[in-house]
């Protein structure tokens, strides 16, 4: 009887410890989840703004002086007004990422292999910009990592297409996919301009991406919303110039191995 209660005792330690541990990781989680929501308010301020009037003041050109247009003025107005709808559709596809965070407190994850995660971003990628080049080079082996895989699409996405847009240059974006024995690092690097002083001291805050011309070509909501993917992952993101331009560092942890 007596090893019973201490059994009994020792199961109400550990599931009260474990119950406190459960609550101070569920309030981290939630206060992480507040502080990418303030980030979004800022970069949406300035990243929605801008596509919204340039639709406006095309389709008002349009409308008033329609009789007045050549062909060609009319296909770059109609063209302009698809380029800014399909930019808005892309942050709420990124607004909706984050709001699906913030209402799990836990990310379900399953074991995803790396190489068919990449190519699915790829061809989505792809669908957008059909001229694109991206030279990926990943190991040979196999490598399967817990993530949840639409999630970390949107980053690789998000990641690429900032590549693309941001460094003003035709050059082939570059994705080096490494191995270690505790996490997996994807580097994502463009050969173009390099990234502002003031904004490279903290790229996914919002407030400074949005103060910039650049906010429309990625920077602002597609990276608070690719660090807040991460963070929900114990991932981690970075972002540095080189030699040659830029780049994009985010790590995803391996599975834990159960001890028996």
């Amino acid at each position: 009887m007596a090893d019973k209660r201490k059994k009994a005792s020792e199961y109400n330690y550990h599931s009260s410890t474990d119950n406190a541990a459960h609550d101070n990781y569920s309030a981290n989680v939630l206060q992480e989840n507040d502080k990418v929501c303030s980030n979004l308010f800022r970069a949406i301020s300035h990243e929605l703004r801008n596509p919204l009037a340039s639709i406006v003041g095309s389709s008002i050109t349009l409308q008033e002086n329609w009789e007045l247009l050549s062909e060609l003025e009319k296909i770059a107005s109609v063209t302009k007004i698809y380029e800014d709808s399909d930019w808005l559709i892309r942050i709420v596809e990124n607004l909706l990422a984050v709001t699906r965070m913030r209402e799990d407190v836990y990310i379900r994850t399953t074991e995803e292999l790396v190489e068919e995660v990449i190519s699915d971003s790829l061809q989505k990628l792809e669908r957008r910009y059909p001229n694109c080049m991206v030279h990926v080079q990943i190991p040979e082996n196999y490598i399967f990592l817990p993530m949840d895989a639409l999630l970390i699409e949107q980053v690789i996405i998000n990641l690429l297409e900032n590549a693309l847009n941001r460094s003003f240059t035709t050059a082939p974006v570059d994705m080096l996919v490494e191995e270690d024995t505790e996490q997996v690092s994807f580097t994502i690097r463009d050969q173009g301009n390099p990234i502002p002083e003031d904004i490279l001291n903290n790229p996914f805050d919002g407030a400074a991406a949005s103060t910039t011309t650049d906010a429309l070509a990625g920077w602002g909501i597609m990276l608070v919303t690719c660090k807040a993917i991460l963070d929900a992952h114990q991932g981690t993101l970075t972002a540095r110039n080189y030699s040659h331009g830029a780049e994009f560092i985010f790590t995803l942890p391996k599975a834990k191995e159960e001890k028996t």
